[in-house]
C-alpha cells in the first residue's frame, strides 16, 4: 500500500483522537504536526512516538510541509482559510465537522476544492460506524417510515469533558452547530433531503452564549422530522435518534447504541458502539486520493447541504 504523507491542523480533543488512527494505518505518516501551543506539539510527539515537523504557523505546514493530505481539525472559522490554501497546493483535505462557519464559506470552500480537483472529504464518524451499518441492514424490517425524531438533552452545555472558550460561545459552538451536523448527515443519507417548515430558537441574553433550546419540524423526503434540544437540565445527558415505522423502531441511543422494538418486543440492544471508525474513513480517504476513483467519502458538497439545515435552526 502506497504510503502517504499527512499533516494535522490543531491538536485540541478531535486532533488527537485521529492521531492513532493514522499512526496504525499502513497508507499514512503523520509527518507535520501544527499547533499554536509548541508543549502541545512537544507532548503528542513524545505520546505517540511521531516523526513530524512542528509548524507554529498552519500555513506554513501548508506551503512547505511537501504533503500528500492534510486533516484540519481547528475550530470552524479557521476551515475556510486553511482549505482554500491546501487547495491551491494541490492537497487533498480531511475536515472537521461542521464544515465552515457559514453558508457561503461553505460554498466557497466547496468550489475551491472542485476547481482544484483535490481530494476532499469532512470527518462525520457516524457514517463510518457498525451500528449505522446494522441499522441500514435493518430498516426494511421497520415497515414504512412514519417519523424521525433526535432529542438531544444536555445537563450542561458545553459538556463537562469538553470545556473550552470556542465550543461554548454563539459564533462557532452551541450544541446545534455540534451534534446535529451528525443527524442531519445521516438523515439526509438515509431519507432525502432535509426541509426545516418550522422552529423556535432560544438563546440568553447575553449575546455571545450559545443556543439553550431548539425545537423544529420539517420533512427528510416526505418523512416528518422533529429536532428538540435543551441544555441546562437536571438529569443526565440524553442523545436519542429515532426511526419510527409500521412495523418497528430503530434508535441510536447515547449516541450510538443501536436499539431495535417492535408492538411485541420492547426495545433492545442490537450493536453496542464501537471504539472507532477511524479505520474505516482513512481507508476511503486513501483510496480517493490513491486512486482517483469514487470512495465512500462525505464530500464538501454534502457538508454543504448540512450546514445548509443548521444554518437554519440556528
Amino acid at each position: 500500500m502506497k504510503e502517504l504523507s499527512i499533516g494535522i491542523i490543531g491538536l485540541g480533543a478531535i486532533g488527537q483522537r485521529l492521531i492513532p488512527a493514522f499512526e496504525q494505518h499502513e497508507g499514512f505518516t503523520v509527518s507535520a504536526i501544527s499547533d499554536v501551543n509548541k508543549e502541545l506539539m512537544k507532548q503528542t510527539t513524545q505520546q505517540h512516538s511521531l516523526k513530524a515537523i512542528h509548524y507554529t504557523d498552519a500555513e506554513e505546514l501548508i506551503e512547505y510541509g511537501a504533503l500528500d493530505a492534510i486533516y484540519i481539525a481547528v475550530p470552524p472559522k479557521f476551515h475556510h482559510h486553511y482549505t482554500t490554501l491546501a487547495a491551491k497546493r494541490g492537497i487533498a483535505i480531511l475536515c472537521e465537522k461542521p464544515l465552515a462557519n457559514s453558508v457561503k464559506e461553505a460554498e466557497d470552500m466547496t468550489e475551491a476544492v472542485k476547481k482544484a480537483k483535490v481530494i476532499n472529504a469532512i470527518h462525520f464518524p457516524l457514517h463510518y460506524s457498525n451500528e449505522v451499518a446494522l441499522l441500514k441492514e435493518k430498516l426494511t424490517k421497520i415497515g414504512d417510515i412514519q417519523r424521525i425524531e433526535l432529542t438531544m438533552r444536555f445537563e450542561t452545555w458545553p459538556r463537562f469533558w469538553q470545556q473550552n472558550d470556542w465550543i461554548a460561545k454563539r459564533e462557532q459552538g452551541g450544541f446545534i452547530r455540534e451534534i446535529t451536523p451528525h443527524f442531519i448527515q445521516l438523515t439526509n443519507k438515509l431519507f432525502g433531503k432535509i426541509a426545516i417548515t418550522s422552529k423556535e430558537t432560544q438563546y440568553p441574553d447575553n449575546e455571545e452564549e450559545s443556543e439553550t433550546n431548539i425545537i423544529a419540524f420539517g420533512t427528510a423526503g416526505h418523512i416528518p422530522f422533529l429536532i428538540n434540544g435543551h441544555s441546562g437540565i437536571g438529569m443526565k445527558d440524553d442523545l436519542t435518534y429515532r426511526i419510527y415505522g409500521t412495523k418497528g423502531v430503530l434508535s441510536l441511543d447515547q449516541w450510538a447504541e443501536l436499539k431495535y422494538g417492535t408492538p411485541e418486543q420492547p426495545l433492545e440492544l442490537i450493536q453496542e458502539r464501537a471504539t472507532s471508525a477511524s479505520g474505516s474513513l482513512l481507508n476511503a480517504f486513501h483510496h480517493a486520493i490513491t486512486t482517483g476513483q469514487p470512495s465512500d467519502l462525505i464530500s464538501f458538497e454534502e457538508g454543504t447541504a448540512v450546514q445548509k439545515v443548521f444554518e437554519q435552526l440556528l
